[in-house]
């Protein structure tokens, strides 16, 4: 397979599992202090279900298969980290969209805040932060790299 650019060079299966790996633990940590903060300044008690276990289970694996998109992307278009970063904030936008346009129920009162806190955190690292460390050229360097970087 041809490398149709530098990006491409620079991204790997490794370093997209990596890059994935790392921006997942900072989004689910910033999520929980998130989620922590935002449930004692509103005393919010719905959502059970976004507790620390799930939010660091689940966030991790999303990142990782983020990573892996983009590295497929960057791998089969020219302009690969351009479009994914468009396309991950195109998503993040319809996912703000959707949680203002739905309406809440009884049981899901107060949710929006914290849903549209969660969806910036984790839109803006993917479309940001997991390019970044996808195609850092210095940043999860692999052997063959690493000894020509030496030379």
């Amino acid at each position: 397979m041809q490398i149709k650019d530098r990006h491409a060079k620079e991204s790997s299966f490794s370093r997209a599992l990596l890059a994935g790996l790392i921006c997942g633990i900072i989004t689910g940590a910033l999520v929980a202090f998130y989620t922590f903060e935002y449930r004692k300044i509103t005393d919010f008690r719905g959502l059970g279900y976004l507790e620390p276990l799930i939010i660091f289970l689940a966030f991790p694996l999303l990142l990782v298969i983020a990573g892996f998109i983009f590295l497929g992307m960057v791998e089969q278009f020219k302009n690969g980290e351009l479009l994914f970063v468009v396309l991950a904030l195109v998503v993040m936008a319809g996912v703000i969209v959707f949680v203002l346009v739905t309406k809440e129920g009884p049981v899901m009162s107060g949710s929006k805040g914290l849903l549209l806190g969660i969806t910036a955190i984790t839109g803006l690292i993917i479309a940001f932060l997991l390019p970044f460390l996808g195609t850092h050229p210095k940043i999860f360097m692999e052997k063959e790299e690493l000894l020509e970087s030496a030379q």
